[in-house]
């Protein structure tokens, strides 16, 4: 600023020294351009810095994407390996008790055992076959949305009727708490997705409960139906209920039984809430039961 100053002194006083003036000028030009080049550099070195932060985040998030990878890798791999497993089981169940029915020594007693025993793992293996190629189309977007009336009381009665004799033969007392609003209560849904989400949830009752109680039912209101599966099981550890609906994930957890079966029927029954525009959750206490819970939109109601 002093040689700029100086400049203007120059311009007003002509009467100053020619030499005088020209080193002025000299200096002024050469201040200009060292502020110039100093702001140049500053703009470089905020440029250097902001790409700098820009490239520690690109990183950041390429580890954590290669992370996030190798941890799909590994639940697939697990996955992999508990399918191995549960075909290889049921199927030597299968084929050993067939080979045994052919031993013309056997009793009609023994032959009516083998055979349930055969229909137990025919229907075990048939479950899997059928998680493996719901979770496919899922997958690869050819899962459809059909809406349709669907009568919820009737809904929820089939699947009582259907899962009563397993509960009975378990020791478990079955409930299905009925809401008081009306045996027609009615709304567009797409029945299949409930009564599968309903079905899975059920299942995962059923099989981590061995004392108790396991009951189902549903809330409405005008806008929301809330589904809801509660039991007296095991419960679930607070580190794995963020989790549980992912897919392969009960493949990995530590306990004997979550590791039976597909370990797919929570993650369909995410999907296809997702699908509906719903939500689903639980919250669960080790050691004293679980409650599930969806909520779908209510698209017509019939009371």
């Amino acid at each position: 600023m002093s040689q700029v100053s100086a400049l203007v002194d120059l311009v007003k006083h002509p009467e100053i020294p020619y030499f005088d003036s020209e080193h002025i000028i000299v200096g002024a030009i050469v201040g200009s351009f060292t502020l110039l080049i100093g702001m140049i550099i500053f703009f470089i070195i905020r440029k250097l810095e902001k790409d700098e932060q820009e490239r520690q985040k690109l990183i950041e998030e390429l580890y954590r994407a290669k992370d996030k990878a190798e941890e799909s890798d590994r639940l697939k791999s697990a996955f992999l390996a508990n399918m191995s497993h549960e075909i290889r089981t049921p199927m030597n169940g299968i084929l050993g008790f067939a080979e045994l029915l052919e031993n013309t020594e056997t009793t009609a007693e023994e032959q009516k055992k083998y055979l349930n025993i055969i229909n137990q793992s025919g229907q075990r293996l048939l479950n899997l076959i059928n998680d493996i190629i719901d979770i496919s189309k899922i997958e690869s977007g050819q899962t459809e949305i059909s809406l349709t009336p669907t009568n919820i009381n009737e809904l929820l009665n089939e699947i009582f009727i259907f899962f009563k004799p397993e509960t009975d033969k378990k020791g478990l007392k079955f409930l299905y708490v009925r809401n008081p609003s009306g045996k027609n209560t009615i709304i567009e849904t797409d029945r299949e997705k409930v009564y599968a989400i309903l079905t899975n949830l059920i299942k995962n009752a059923i099989k981590f409960t061995d004392i108790g109680t396991i009951e189902f039912g549903y809330n409405l209101n005008h806008k929301m139906v809330e589904f809801f599966v509660k039991d007296t099981g095991i419960g679930i550890h607070e580190k794995f209920q963020k989790d549980i609906f992912n897919r392969f994930v009960q493949a990995d957890m530590e306990d004997n039984k979550a590791s039976q079966g597909s370990g797919l029927g929570l993650a369909i029954a995410s999907s296809y809430t997702n699908m509906l525009g719903g939500e689903i959750g639980v919250s669960s206490t080790p050691d004293s039961g679980s409650r599930f819970y969806f909520t779908i939109p209510v698209k017509q109601s019939v009371n």
